[in-house]
């Protein structure tokens, strides 16, 4: 019985483990994704037409649980025809998070965990509550003494 009952016990292990450690996807997969993301986040600030410049995937991470997904770290450029752009050429220091993950039907989505776009909401208010006056580009004359 204690047999039986181990040996069950080691299949379930088993399969938790192998079911829970996926096969990183590879950058042929994950590039459709990738430029639908980005064009659905930047046509959140722009009222023209999106398109991706430039996307290269340098490298795909190990799944991480706390993101449940992939990180994805990529440099790109996505072009707002209204004149604005979206540049990420350093992914070392990289202020975007981008996760893929299988969804049920198997397909592959990117996406920003939600810790990340709290953060990046946060950082927005901040910046759109900085006074007016400190957001000037021109700068004020120097103030003389009297008479000189």
């Amino acid at each position: 019985m204690k047999s039986i009952l181990g040996g069950l016990l080691a299949v379930m292990g088993l399969l938790m483990i192998s079911g829970c450690s996926e096969d990183i996807p590879s950058t042929d997969q994950v590039e459709p994704a990738l430029k639908t993301y980005l064009i659905a986040e930047k046509a959140k600030s722009c009222n023209g037409t999106v398109t991706v410049d430039r996307v290269a995937i340098n490298k795909i991470g190990e799944f991480d649980s706390k993101l449940d997904g992939f990180p994805v770290y990529a440099t790109f450029g996505v072009i707002c025809s209204e004149g604005s752009t979206w540049i990420n050429d350093d992914t070392s220091t990289a202020t975007t998070t981008i996760v893929v993950r299988k969804k049920t039907s198997g397909e592959l989505e990117c996406f920003m965990p939600e810790i990340f776009r709290q953060r990046q909401n946060d950082m927005q208010k901040a910046t759109n509550n900085v006074p007016d006056d400190m957001m000037k580009t021109d700068v004020p004359k120097p103030i003389t003494a009297p008479g000189k």
